[in-house]
């Protein structure tokens, strides 16, 4: 029985089938590391679209990140025979649905109505749709590494209507997504093309961007760029965000979206810059290097430091993801 033949009951968790075709991919056969990937970002991309949907009321007047976690988590129930198709299941609805609604249904819904308005090339949207913003389509284009790995195509089916006839997403429509990536999100947002180095965790998520030209740019990065950044180190990526730029101050980029361009590092790419981050230096020169300067106020120093600033928070985060990946990797018999 086809995914598009499945019945499903009205109490029935909806259902998402993918099915994987490329010269990697064997009858009902596909490396686990990719299936792996695949759910990983399926699932992060639903629950971005539900905070989206849901979670951008202040003051605790929207839904908690806790219930779009739990409810947008995917299972793996089914590998169906005759092709590679992973049949996923979203976790169970909750009892009070009919006060509340079903955000991971929503959620699944705005997805691939979403994906299948994205990735038609031949359609230029004045606006995302529903439920999507810069962070929902770097998912999706991370979504597409599988792609390099010898898959050709992904198609999602849902047999609850939405995408009864399968949304289909290849090279094609990745590159339309990254279109859409590189388009400033608003007035005031700029995409710049760089190396990423010196990433640090100290203080907020920042790192170093040098563009082709040797301008560099202090980034600041958001708690969901922690899944890709360790791979962005010293590879070419395209980040977009908010530039500001101070007369006699170092350019600052606070990033919404970042998307690898090249897939491989290069050392020979900033070969001035390259050769100074790996040369030892002394820490007279590393300090000439960086500009700093000696501090003068200490009060003016403490002050940068937010007063709800929790840094037990980013552990719990990084506990939680690693978590989450282990059980993923136990589901589909990947490695964690």
């Amino acid at each position: 029985m086809t995914p598009e033949q499945v019945q499903p009951k009205p109490s029935d968790p909806p259902k998402l089938y993918v099915r994987m075709i490329g010269p990697k991919v064997g009858e009902a056969k596909l490396a686990a590391s990719d299936l792996a990937d695949i759910v990983a970002r399926t699932q992060q991309a639903l629950k971005r679209v539900g905070q989206v949907l849901y979670g951008q009321e202040s003051l605790g007047k929207g839904r908690k990140k806790k219930d779009i976690e739990e409810l947008c988590q995917l299972f793996v129930v089914g590998w169906e025979k005759g092709s590679a198709i992973a049949a996923l299941e979203l976790a169970p609805p909750p009892a009070q649905l009919h006060l509340f609604g079903y955000i991971g249904e929503r959620s699944l819904e705005a997805f691939l109505k979403g994906m299948a308005l994205v990735s038609d090339g031949a359609q230029e949207l004045s606006a995302l749709p529903p439920g999507f913003d810069l962070g929902v389509l770097e998912t999706c284009d991370a979504l597409g590494r599988a792609l390099e790995h010898g898959i050709d195509e992904m198609t999602f089916t849902s047999p609850n209507g939405v995408a009864s006839q399968g949304i289909v997403y290849d090279r094609r429509a990745r590159e339309s997504v990254r279109r859409y990536l590189a388009r400033p999100a608003e007035l005031g947002r700029s995409t710049r093309v760089g190396r990423i180095e010196v990433l640090s965790g100290h203080g907020g998520i920042t790192g170093r961007l040098w563009e082709p030209d040797g301008t560099r740019w202090n980034c600041h990065f958001r708690e969901e760029h922690l899944d890709v950044l360790p791979d962005t180190w010293m590879r070419t990526v395209q980040v977009t965000g908010r530039a500001i730029v101070e007369e006699g101050k170092e350019r600052v980029l606070d990033v919404d979206s970042i998307v690898i361009v090249s897939e491989e590092r290069e050392p020979g790419y900033g070969a001035t810059e390259a050769a100074d981050f790996w040369k030892s230096v002394s820490l007279e020169e590393l300090i000439e290097q960086q500009g700093v300067v000696a501090a003068d106020d200490l009060d003016a120093i403490g002050a940068l430091w937010p007063a709800d600033d929790d840094p037990d928070d980013l552990l719990r985060f990084l506990l939680a993801e690693r978590g989450e990946q282990r059980k993923i990797a136990a589901a589909t018999g990947g490695d964690e």
